[in-house]
C-alpha cells in the first residue's frame, strides 16, 4: 500500500510540474521587426529590434563573418534582458569600413532569482553597414514627410527612388509618418513597413516627430523607439563634411487648447531648444562644417505663394526660433507639414517644404552634401537645387 501511496505520489507531482512549466515558442516565432540602424555619430552605431517575447539579445559583428564580436546593452553592470524592445549600441568603429552583423535573440521562459530558463534562439541573416569617415565625403539621404501611415504613398516613392537608381546612405522621415500612435502594435507595425521598404537592417533611419505623433495614447511611448543623437528628439550629427541639425516643433496649436486638456507644455520644450541651438551654433562641428542643413517639421517661413489657410496662425517656432536661425549659414531648410510642395528663399537661406499625403500631392526627397532633387510619385523632378 505505501509502494503504491509512494508511485501515485510521484505521478501526481510529474503532473502538476508539467502543468507549472512554461513552454516557449518556436523560433520563427521569436522576431517581431528585422533589425533597424540608428544614431550613426561618434564612430557608433545603434542596432534596434523588437521581439514577440521577453529574451536576451545581442549583435555579433565584424569586418567579415569569420571574426565576429558581441555587443549586449549593459546597466550599472547588468546585461539587459528579459525584454522585447532592443537598442543595441556599438561603439569604436572604423569608420569608412564595411562592417557585417546579425542579431541574436534567446527566448527566456523563465526569469527567476536564481534559476533562468531559456528557450529557442533566433538568428537574423547577415546585413553590413559603413560609417562616414571624416572630411569631404559625399552621402545621399532620403526624405519623407508627411505619409500618415499611408502604404501606398510609401510604395509609390520609394518604386521612383528604386527605378532612379539611386543609392543612399541614411533615411529622414521628417514627421507626421506615423500619424495618431493609439498603440504600441500600431506604432511598430508602420514604422515596420517603412523600415522594410527602406531597407533599414543596412541603412540608418532617423523618426522625426511631426505634431502627429505627439497624438494618440501611444505618443508618450513613441521616442522609446528609437535612439537619437544626443539622447533627445532633436539634435544634431554630422556626416563627412556636412553638419545634419534636427528640431522638434511640437503641436501646432497652443498649449491651452482644450484638445489638450492641460497635458501639453511645448513652450517650456522649444524653450529648451533654443540653448540647444546656441550651443550647436557656438559648436566646433557647427562652424567647420562645409555644409549646413537643418530639418524640422513645421515650417518657420510659408511660400510667398501659400494660401491663408496653409499658414498656422499659431507660429511659436518662428517667435523663438526664427531669428536665431536666420543669422546662421545654413545652406538648407527642410520642412513638411502644410501638404503643399514649395520651394523659397529666407533671406539666402533656400527652404524646400514637402509634399502632402495624397499620390497627387507627396514627393521624396534626394538629398546630397551638393543638391536637393524632389520627385513626386509619378517620379516626374519638381526640384533640382544646387547647395
Amino acid at each position: 500500500m505505501r509502494n503504491i501511496l509512494l508511485i501515485l505520489y510521484v505521478v501526481l507531482s510529474l503532473v502538476a510540474a508539467g502543468q507549472d512549466a512554461k513552454q516557449g515558442v518556436a523560433k520563427e516565432e521569436i522576431l517581431r521587426t528585422n533589425p533597424y540602424l540608428q544614431n550613426p555619430t561618434n564612430a557608433g552605431i545603434t542596432v534596434s529590434w523588437q521581439t514577440n517575447v521577453p529574451c536576451y539579445s545581442w549583435v555579433e559583428y565584424g569586418l567579415d563573418t569569420a571574426h565576429m564580436q558581441r555587443a549586449h546593452t549593459l546597466i550599472a553592470g547588468q546585461v539587459i534582458s528579459n525584454n522585447k524592445l532592443n537598442k543595441i549600441r556599438i561603439n569604436d568603429l572604423e569608420k569608412g569600413k564595411k562592417y557585417y552583423y546579425r542579431v541574436h535573440s534567446r527566448e527566456i521562459i523563465e526569469f527567476k532569482p536564481y534559476k533562468k530558463v531559456f528557450g529557442e534562439e533566433y538568428v537574423s541573416p547577415f546585413y553590413s553597414f559603413s560609417l562616414p569617415t571624416d572630411g569631404k565625403e559625399e552621402f545621399t539621404a532620403l526624405v519623407f514627410n508627411d505619409l500618415h501611415q499611408k502604404r501606398e504613398l510609401m510604395d509609390a516613392l520609394i518604386k521612383v527612388v528604386r527605378e532612379g537608381g539611386v543609392e543612399y546612405d541614411f533615411v529622414v522621415f521628417n514627421g507626421d509618418c506615423i500619424d495618431d500612435p493609439s498603440t504600441e502594435a500600431q506604432a511598430i507595425e508602420s514604422i515596420s513597413y517603412f523600415n522594410d521598404r527602406v531597407g533599414a537592417s543596412s541603412k540608418p533611419v532617423i523618426y522625426i516627430r511631426g505634431n502627429h505623433e505627439i497624438r494618440g495614447a501611444f505618443s508618450m511611448d513613441f521616442t522609446t523607439l528609437f535612439d537619437y543623437a544626443g539622447g533627445k528628439s532633436y539634435g544634431a550629427f554630422s556626416w563627412g563634411d556636412t553638419r545634419i541639425v534636427m528640431l522638434d516643433c511640437g503641436e501646432d496649436k497652443p498649449d491651452d487648447h482644450w484638445v489638450y486638456y492641460g497635458l501639453n507644455d511645448f513652450n517650456n520644450f522649444r524653450r529648451e531648444q533654443v540653448e540647444f541651438l546656441n550651443a550647436e551654433h557656438a559648436s566646433a562641428a557647427f562652424k567647420k562644417a562645409a555644409k549646413r542643413i537643418l530639418i524640422h517639421h513645421i515650417p518657420l517661413w510659408n511660400s510667398p505663394q501659400a494660401a491663408e489657410n496653409e499658414t498656422d496662425k499659431y507660429q511659436p517656432c518662428t517667435e523663438m526660433w526664427g531669428d536665431l536661425i536666420a543669422a546662421e549659414p545654413y545652406n538648407l531648410i527642410l520642412n513638411a507639414h502644410t501638404h503643399r510642395f514649395a520651394s523659397f528663399k529666407k533671406g539666402a537661406i533656400p527652404v524646400v517644404i514637402g509634399g502632402g499625403n495624397t499620390m497627387n500631392s507627396a514627393s521624396v526627397m534626394v538629398l546630397t552634401n551638393k543638391s536637393l532633387e524632389c520627385y513626386n510619385t509619378n517620379g516626374e523632378q519638381i526640384l533640382n537645387l544646387e547647395i
